[in-house]
């Protein structure tokens, strides 16, 4: 036998005079006849996880939606009159751009109702030109090197200029495809 088991076998009587009180008796009995439920730690756990997953899929849900709103909605380039009064020698060429961006974007708007999609995916490419055009911007006032930042600031102009081009580009294809098709389909008829 062990040491436990001996002292155990020893102490005995110690042992059994002793009475657990009342109340211990009591949980055992409801816990033998089922009135007492066990309580548990994973349940609770359980229904807070699925709680912040069902937040979490609604935040996100709310996100994309919103930010896909925020998308089709975004104006695009508008070259600020910081650039006159910061580098008056480059505002003639910065304008001019401006101008012509401004008008092949007018022209691109006619495509927002017709494939929205499309649109959507062109004004996210130049959103991303123009975030890097106002960041340039942003750095001409503070830094000392500016006719390099607004090489770089000419260069992002030229840039979602020659990216509209583009995209009307595609836009005429479609069109041009489109027409060749109904041209042919009515061929046929």
């Amino acid at each position: 036998m062990s040491k436990t088991e001996n002292f155990i076998s020893d102490n005995r009587e110690d042992f059994d005079d002793k009475m657990p009180a009342g109340k211990v008796w009591q949980n055992i009995e409801a816990e033998m006849n089922g009135k007492k439920k066990k309580k548990s730690i994973i349940m609770p756990v359980i229904k807070w996880s699925m709680a912040a997953a069902a937040m979490l899929v609604i935040g996100t849900v709310v996100y994309v939606k919103l930010n896909k709103k925020e998308t089709g909605k975004q104006e695009l380039v508008k070259v600020n009159t910081d650039i006159n009064t910061l580098a008056p020698e480059y505002a003639p060429q910065m304008n001019e751009f401006a101008k012509l961006i401004d008008m092949k974007q007018e022209e691109l708007k006619v495509l927002s109702k017709e494939q929205p999609q499309l649109y959507e995916k062109f004004t996210t490419d130049i959103t991303q030109l123009d975030s890097s055009y106002n960041a340039l911007k942003n750095q001409l006032s503070g830094s000392p090197n500016k006719e390099m930042l607004i090489e770089a600031m000419i260069q992002n102009l030229q840039l979602q200029l020659n990216v509209l081009n583009q995209q009307l580009n595609v836009i005429n294809e479609i069109k041009q495809s489109k027409k060749y098709s109904h041209e042919k389909n009515y061929q046929k008829i």
